[in-house]
């Protein structure tokens, strides 16, 4: 037998400058070659949970009833061939016969009446009132016909990709139909163009059940266009920017599974990438610096801004290349010297490192432990003394994730961490304030995301908190304490609340705020057929289990402290797999436009739509 054991000590380490981080696991050797669950105490156990064919079974929705499933994974793949012909042209025309039904009808894929909505001195937006309503496309050879009318529009670019995400089903094997949703884009010297709109699509099974789906007919819905005449909206810049520094192309360059497979889970390395990215100008130079927080066992980075446009690696030399796993960053300034200090929620406590004034931050000021699964940050003087408090959003109860209950009912959970207020005290002192506040109240859900706001107009700092699986919190601020009114205000948004942000989106005057959560193809497929409601444990209304997969949510400020839920008027409930957003007015117009990151590791699939 052998036994190799690495003791982690209570203490806080941080990267040397020039040596590469190594990691130790813990691991036993023992016995083999039990096949069975009678092994004796202290043998390894080798055979597989479950045999190959029963895992198939497992992933066949038809294995367990759900034939429309499989009928809008064939679907799917159909319309993904769709896709790959309008991205490679006539070459790939003769995919076309394999895909569509000779009685196949469509009035085209391109509106007749596209107007402009938006024309400004960098690009221009297009949308189509209805479906298309001009000539008849019939057949084999008028479906090639109206894709290449399609591929016109993207005929601009040098590049074109294109791609379907199927949300809806509704029918039998008899006849299906499918909602799905598109997007095209094409870029080139020439400039750059994106098409967006909704396929449903009528589809023809094959007689024998063997084979593929043919499709049978196509309705457009909600097409819109977005061109730039002189290249791409944006360029990215990353590499000329960062590429100087040898962490960015040994840290930053490296796939997820380049350490999936070095660092151990207990040195806090995980997969999902929950980090954000903070900025500030830390040395007072009036450049802004950017501070990446990182996985456990990869030290942080902070890159300061040259006048070139590029940036070097300061993080050993600021004192801020921790190797605990950090969740988030905040710059603060908070003792009032005029320069952003550092919160840093990492593990196993939060730290609170004051700003030399250069740029340093060796000096750890404050620890907060007693928040084990700590996340995102935020800070606002929430009682008017003059000095910021800090607000730290908890996801789970226990550090150990391994020991975790499942969120309980997925919908509304309610078994989540205790988000916590750190009342600042002066001279880098900090105190628990949560319970005195009120902000204990509804403090067990699974928090994300923290954005505080005056949204009543009264003069003081109010908080909204995006929780994932479930309802919100909208904390009213009455002169220091605390009262969620996130039901009354209608702004509960039952769903899986990853960020929020505040704006006056509509100029009313009065803020509104915009949630990031999850739009899930197969999640709206699933909850809108007979056969989930039949099948489902019944947690909580249906409706409330179907809002998880809607997606983002956007409420307007209304008269009398409450809102009204645009998001679906207003077309931004599909951000995807939204970890986070924000308003920002991209093209200095005066309207707040909205910034939506989205994304989930794919692993094979990395243009997933």
């Amino acid at each position: 037998m052998v036994r190799l054991a690495l003791e982690i000590r209570p203490a806080l380490y941080r990267a040397a400058p020039t040596v590469a981080v190594i990691v130790a696991a813990a691991f036993a050797v023992s016995g083999v070659g039990a096949q069975d669950r009678g092994s004796a105490p202290g043998v390894a156990e080798t055979s597989p949970a479950f045999a190959s064919g029963n895992f198939a079974a497992a992933v066949d929705p038809r294995a367990d009833g759900w034939d429309s499933e499989a009928l809008s994974e064939r679907a799917e793949a159909q319309l993904k061939r769709v896709a790959a012909w309008l991205g490679n042209g006539a070459a790939a025309a003769d995919v076309v016969t394999e895909v569509v039904d000779e009685r196949f009808e469509t009035t085209g894929f391109v509106p007749d009446d596209l107007l402009e909505r938006y024309r400004g001195p960098v690009f221009g937006v297009e949308r189509g009132n209805g479906e298309p309503r001009g000539a008849v496309y019939r057949g084999v050879e008028g479906f090639a016909d109206a894709l290449r009318g399609l591929g016109e529009r993207l005929a601009a670019g040098d590049t074109v990709r294109a791609d379907f995400k199927v949300f809806r089903i509704e029918g039998d094997t008899a006849s299906f139909t499918t909602r799905s949703h598109f997007e095209a884009s094409a870029t080139g010297s020439r400039g750059s163009r994106q098409v967006n709109s909704v396929w449903t699509t009528t589809w023809t099974p094959p007689p024998d059940g063997a084979g593929e789906p043919r499709l049978r007919a196509v309705e457009v819905s909600g097409y819109e266009e977005t061109s730039v005449a002189d290249g791409a909206l944006f360029v990215d810049v990353t590499e000329s920017a960062l590429g100087r520094n040898p962490s960015y192309r040994e840290q930053l360059l490296q796939p997820p599974d380049a350490w999936l497979n070095r660092i151990t889970k207990a040195a806090g390395y995980n997969k999902t990438g929950w980090q954000g990215v903070s900025v500030a100008d830390v040395d007072g130079d009036g450049l802004d610096d950017i501070f990446l927080p990182e996985q456990g066992g990869l030290p942080n980075r902070l890159y300061v801004r040259n006048r070139n446009g590029t940036f070097d690696d300061r993080s050993a030399a600021a004192a801020v290349d921790y190797l605990e796993r950090a969740l988030a960053g905040l710059f603060v300034d908070l003792d009032n010297d005029g320069d952003p200090d550092l919160v840093l929620s990492s593990r196993p406590a939060v730290l609170v490192l004051e700003n030399d004034g250069r740029g340093g931050f060796a000096r750890v000021r404050h620890i907060a432990g007693g928040i084990p699964d700590s996340n995102s940050l935020s800070a606002a003087d929430h009682d008017g003394d003059g000095d910021l408090d800090l607000y730290v959003c908890a996801y789970r109860r226990a550090y150990d994730e391994r020991g975790v209950a499942s969120p309980v009912p997925y919908h509304d959970a309610n078994n989540g961490g205790r988000n916590v207020l750190l009342r600042n005290d002066g001279d880098f002192r900090f105190a628990d304030a949560t319970l005195e506040t009120g902000l204990d109240v509804n403090n067990r859900r699974f928090s994300l995301a923290a954005s505080w706001e005056d949204y009543d107009g009264d003069g003081d700092a109010d908080l909204y908190v995006a929780n994932d699986y479930g309802r919100n919190n909208l904390y009213r601020n009455d002169g220091g304490r605390f009262v969620d009114v996130a039901g009354a205000a209608g702004v509960e948004d039952i769903s899986s609340g990853m960020s929020v942000s505040w704006a006056d989106y509509n100029r009313d005057g009065r803020p509104d705020v915009y949630v990031g959560n999850m739009f899930s193809a197969a999640g709206n497929r699933i909850t809108y057929q007979r056969k989930f409601e039949r099948d489902r444990q019944r947690a909580g209304p249906l409706a409330a289990v179907q809002r998880m997969a809607r997606g983002n949510s956007l409420f307007a400020g209304a008269a009398g402290g409450g809102f009204h839920d645009r998001s679906v008027e207003a077309n931004v409930t599909m951000g995807r797999w939204s970890w986070s957003s924000v308003f920002a007015d991209l093209n200095n117009d005066g309207w707040e436009d909205l910034v939506v990151a989205n994304g989930n590791l794919t692993q094979t699939l990395p243009d997933d739509l």
